[in-house]
């Protein structure tokens, strides 16, 4: 009788733990995300009229998400992009982003937004390709961007979905 109990006590156990390691092994095919882009700016502004300016260059930084090890956490982040300025206010800003993951894998997200008031606003991002790990990724997330006083920076916050096929 013991010993029947202890061969069933065993076969659930090893049935828990076939289960356990199948879930581990599958992989995360979609999922949500937030955190801080921290990012500086380098590029051309050239002056169209008086009270406006366009500018063409690239914001360059980290992406941080919000769980330590998260999707894209401690990413390299460029982004080439343009950006109208009217009365000091980006009246629409647009380009892509080339996400690098510590394993050189790339997501690519294309943005576009505008300011709410000088050096502050937002936008959409949609996911349109990547490699590696991301190919085939899609998503939408948002975006959030303040500037950092005088300084060519900006401190920004992404949030929304990705998903892989």
């Amino acid at each position: 009788m013991k010993t029947n109990i202890r061969l069933g006590v065993l076969g659930v156990i090893a049935l828990a733990l076939a289960m356990s390691s199948t879930a581990q092994s599958q992989e995360v095919r979609h999922g949500t995300f937030k955190g801080n882009f921290g990012v500086r700016f380098t590029g051309t502004v050239t002056e169209i009229e008086m009270g406006h300016a366009f500018y063409a260059g690239a914001f360059s930084g980290v992406f941080f998400n919000d769980v330590a090890g998260g999707f894209i956490d401690k990413s390299s982040v460029e982004c080439p992009g343009i950006n109208d300025v009217v009365n000091g206010v980006a009246a629409v800003n647009h380009g892509y982003c080339i996400v690098t993951d510590k394993d050189g894998d790339k997501a690519v997200l294309k943005w576009q937004g505008k300011d709410s008031s000088p050096g502050i606003g937002g936008g959409d991002q949609y996911w349109i390709s990547g490699t590696g790990k991301y190919a085939g990724i899609t998503g939408k997330t948002t975006y959030t961007y303040a500037a950092i006083g005088d300084a060519p920076a900006f401190s920004g916050v992404w949030e929304g979905e990705w998903k892989l096929p």
